[in-house]
């Protein structure tokens, strides 16, 4: 309201400076997920088939993977509880360090576990998707507290939009990125992929952008610092957590590493046709989050991520007997349309359950979770070691075990509502 003078109040201009820095804060966040997606989209063709290159049986290649996913997940839930010691802008910069550290390790020396194992443990090198790291939880922690309930589904699809966006695009470069030889004097032999640089070049790029975050988004303030879960909200979130490991080992099982490494197997498909087909996946993927805030709105998150999801499953199976190369991607692109419209609903679904303070918590526990693709990948790998008739199998398990936990998600939280829905007569 403006006052006698004409001036417009105190608390008016506050509040309009709040949300300002809140809109600052998204836009950072949003972009910090597309740059972490350009360097998972990159990763995801060459990381398995490099290691492949490096003298990684498939079985080892698919343990290397597990790994990755496993440190990342670890730390996805050991980071947020750090806040008390450490602003949260510093947890970023951690993550992004770790993100950074990572890829340069990777690109100096690939074969020698002396820098492979302290590359993955670190937590930064994505081996199963932008997610599953401990940023995702920061940022999905982080995200739903500069956020409204009505607005928050709407965000998380625009961020994972920005996020499958960068991924198609970084699985487009990282096909010609494999013919350009950088050889540097006095290095160890191997395989030395330009992608593992960029992938550290990205880390350090994340560092300016998280900088940008203030005191809304982390919990600088005192009054809004996060905190562990409280007993009443700790077993929903941890049955959900429950729920998302059966779904994450499944999709351990599958994830873009893997495929590109089954293709290689299975078709002898190039890195430039492999980056085609998950590029254009992505693309798929992201132009299906535009329908997430309509029919979460129509239908509710529980059902919006549980219907959506089962076709996809049912196309993952199919996948497994596709003949062709080509016919192979257009089913591998046909489920990416399906696949991923859960994820913006788990998400905001996830922070819807819990406060605000206890977010990043949430958040925390469901990434965690999500570690049980560290089991999928050695299995995996396993049956690619066997050869044909297994070759395939991989892909007939995970989806069969990823139906399971739609009937099992689906059974067990059609009735615990977000705030949003609640007040609805849904």
């Amino acid at each position: 309201m403006p006052s006698a003078s004409g001036m417009l109040a105190p608390d008016v201009l506050a509040a309009a400076a709040e949300e300002a820095q809140r809109r600052r804060d998204r836009f950072a966040l949003t972009l910090a997920r597309a740059l972490r997606g350009f360097g998972a989209g990159a990763l995801s063709v060459v990381f398995a088939i490099d290691l492949a290159a490096g003298g990684y049986s498939p079985l080892l290649v698919g343990v290397v993977l597990g790994v990755a996913m496993g440190a990342a997940a670890t730390w996805a839930i050991l980071l947020p509880g750090r806040a008390a010691r450490l602003s949260h802008r510093g947890l970023f910069i951690l993550g992004a360090l770790a993100v950074a550290v990572g890829g340069f390790l990777l690109w100096y020396d690939l074969v020698s576990p002396w820098t492979l194992l302290p590359a993955l443990l670190l937590g930064g090198v994505v081996a199963g998707g932008a997610d599953i790291s401990p940023l995702g939880a920061l940022e999905q922690g982080s995200l739903s507290r500069v956020v409204a309930d009505s607005r928050r589904t709407r965000t998380f699809a625009a961020y994972n939009l920005a996020g499958y966006a960068g991924t198609a695009l970084g699985a487009l470069v990282a096909g010609p990125l494999t013919a350009v030889s950088l050889v540097l004097p006095g290095l160890p032999a191997g395989p030395r992929d330009v992608t593992f640089l960029l992938y550290g070049l990205l880390g350090l790029a994340l560092v300016p952008t998280y900088l940008r975050l203030s005191a809304l988004s982390p919990a600088e303030s005192r009054a809004e610092e996060p905190r562990p879960l409280s007993p009443e909200r700790r077993g929903p979130v941890l049955r959900l957590s429950g729920l998302f490991t059966v779904d994450a080992f499944g999709g351990g099982m599958t994830t873009n590493a893997l495929l590109a490494y089954f293709l290689v197997l299975r078709f002898g498909a190039s890195p430039d046709t492999i980056g085609i087909i998950l590029s254009v996946a992505n693309v798929a993927a992201g132009v299906s989050l535009l329908l997430v805030v309509p029919l979460a709105n129509r239908f509710g998150l529980v059902n919006t991520m549980v219907f959506t999801h089962i076709p996809s499953s049912l196309l993952l199976i199919f996948f497994a007997f596709t003949p062709s190369l080509l016919l192979a991607g257009v089913v591998w692109v046909a489920r990416a349309t399906l696949s991923q419209m859960d994820v913006p609903t788990r998400q905001s679904y996830t922070q819807a359950i819990v406060p605000r303070d206890q977010g990043a918590a949430a958040a925390g526990y469901t990434t965690a979770a999500r570690s049980a693709q560290a089991l999928g990948s050695p299995v995996s790998g396993a049956l690619f070691a066997a050869g044909d008739p297994w070759l395939a199998s991989p892909f007939v398990i995970a989806g069969l075990v990823k139906i399971a936990y739609d009937f099992a998600l689906y059974g067990s939280f059609r009735n615990l509502r977000p705030p949003e829905e609640a007040k609805g007569d849904r």
